[in-house]
């Protein structure tokens, strides 16, 4: 009993001497990252690995629908020839075109070149086409035969094109349902509207915004604004916006008496409209209205502070 503890005893103190004696193979610099727990689903490795220009057609037009068509043209179309070939050979992807200028465009872009080749590649299946100081009069006459199922047309600070040829124009799109001149300086925006409502008579929503409001000396108005001559025949009008407009009262009243199925009304800054009583009682049936003293905060138009005693002589605002 007593050999077998001596053995026992100096076998334990040589392994324990081995031990405090044995290096570590790797140093703490070299030893291996701690593994991470796999997650659930696709790797990282794997996602950053995804073929794009494998995508399904349908998945690939639901991507690029969100971009606007300079977006399209100028960067989605440059990714892979898959891509290219879509913005070239899919119509659908051009039922709205998005011409709009976006603040920090980055890139020169001829936006009416631009305009042009999306409209061809629409191959007439445009329903939408929203522009901003863009084309004139051969633009206009190209654009309203290339697109005759048109729904909505929003132009914004297109001033090139004569008002007689803004009302030629819309006069050939029967199934416009959405009309905006907005910040048009060339002539009278009823000159631009005279007929429509007998051309159009789908049209639910009619957006005409000034860039400011200008308070015009008694008896003397001109320039761009809407008198509500045609606006009160179209009397299908669910939504009107008529930002900065110098009509009064008596306008107004004409206006809600002729398109009686209004559902939203914007008359914000349009500073002749006195909202008494009577005014108060003739709205009662919008269900959403913007008063001209209410906020801006959500007008998605630059704009600028009033203007006070101005006069036309001669189409020249003094």
């Amino acid at each position: 009993m007593v050999t077998m503890t001596s053995r026992t005893t100096r076998s334990m103190a040589s392994s324990s001497s081995s031990i405090r004696d044995r290096r570590p193979l790797l140093t703490e610099q070299e030893q291996p990252p701690t593994q991470v727990p796999e997650r659930e689903g696709k790797g990282e490795e794997e996602e950053e690995t995804r073929d794009w220009a494998a995508l399904p057609v349908d998945a690939l037009l639901a991507v690029l629908g969100r971009l606007g068509g300079v977006d399209i043209l100028t960067g989605a179309a440059h990714v892979c020839r898959p891509w290219r070939r879509a913005t070239r050979e899919e119509p659908e992807l051009w039922r709205r075109i998005d011409m709009r200028r976006r603040a920090g465009l980055a890139y020169n872009v001829d936006l009416e070149a631009a305009a042009r080749a999306t409209v061809r590649r629409s191959e007439g299946r445009c329903e939408a086409f929203w522009a901003e100081d863009l084309g004139d009069d051969d633009f206009f006459l190209f654009l309203a035969d290339a697109v005759p199922m048109l729904k909505s047309l929003r132009l914004i600070s297109c001033n090139e094109i004569f008002p007689d040829m803004i009302n030629q124009v819309i006069r050939k799109f029967p199934l416009l349902e959405e009309l905006e001149l907005s910040r048009y300086h060339r002539g009278s925006i009823d000159d631009c509207l005279d007929g429509i409502s007998e051309s159009c008579l789908l049209l639910t929503r009619l957006r005409l915004n000034h860039d400011r409001f200008y308070y015009f000396r008694s008896g003397l108005i001109g320039g761009c604004e809407c008198k509500s001559t045609e606006v009160v025949r179209m009397h299908g009008l669910r939504s009107l916006q008529l930002f900065a407009n110098s009509i009064g009262n008596q306008e107004l009243v004409a206006i809600l008496d002729g398109c009686q199925q209004l559902e939203s009304l914007d008359i914000r800054h349009c500073f002749n409209v006195l909202v008494d009583d009577e005014m108060w009682a003739r709205c009662a049936g919008v269900n959403t209205l913007r008063l001209p003293e209410d906020s801006m905060d959500d007008y998605d138009l630059p704009y600028d502070s009033p203007v006070r005693d101005c006069v036309y002589y001669s189409g020249v605002m003094y």
